[in-house]
């Protein structure tokens, strides 16, 4: 494909309604591509039987994008970038489940999770 199709493409690519994108950022920062991401860990976790031995760590995407959750980790490489929890399988290294950090959010109830 060359790379002005892919441009063109990328134009009218969109993975959300942009008519109730200004409502449902005020309660979820990672709503724009929440569904997809969804859609792709349910997947994950229907397709895959673990092993035994699961690791779970932060992993930090490296990004210039303007987004609201982008991360700055003086201790990485890249600085900058979306940060993820992830769960891993240990021995074939697949993508168990995983969610995005997305800053702590100030409108939600403390016995909430």
């Amino acid at each position: 494909m060359s790379r002005n199709i892919f441009c063109e493409i990328l134009r009218f690519l969109r993975f959300d309604y942009k008519s109730t994108r200004s409502k449902r950022l005020k309660t979820d920062k990672f709503v724009l591509f929440s569904t997809e991401w969804n859609r792709f860990i349910d997947n994950s976790i229907a397709c895959y039987k673990p092993g035994p031995n699961i690791t779970i760590d932060e992993q930090l995407f490296p990004s210039k994008a303007r987004c609201p959750f982008t991360q700055f980790m003086a201790s990485k490489p890249d600085k900058y970038g979306q940060k993820y929890w992830l769960a891993v399988d240990k021995e074939s290294k697949y993508l168990v489940n995983g969610f995005p950090y997305v800053v702590k959010e100030e409108h939600r109830a403390t016995e909430e999770s």
